[in-house]
């Protein structure tokens, strides 16, 4: 039952919300289980501009841990 209520409430959120939550709730459980490192999610200006890691200048918003 919570559970419904809370899936509820997710899908009434306006889309573009909906998408920025989910995007700051994934990667902090992920960090926490070991799948990604916090060092991946960083912003580093080496990676980004030497390595092309472009995913750098977005993650980094979304992790909050």
């Amino acid at each position: 039952m919570p559970y419904q209520i809370l899936r509820q409430e997710y899908l009434q959120m306006p889309p573009v919300t909906r998408a920025y939550t989910t995007a700051c709730v994934l990667p902090t459980p992920a960090v926490q289980l070991g799948l990604v490192t916090p060092f991946k999610l960083s912003f580093n200006r080496e990676l980004i501009f030497k390595h092309f890691q472009v995913w750098r200048l977005i993650t980094n918003y979304f992790f909050f841990g």
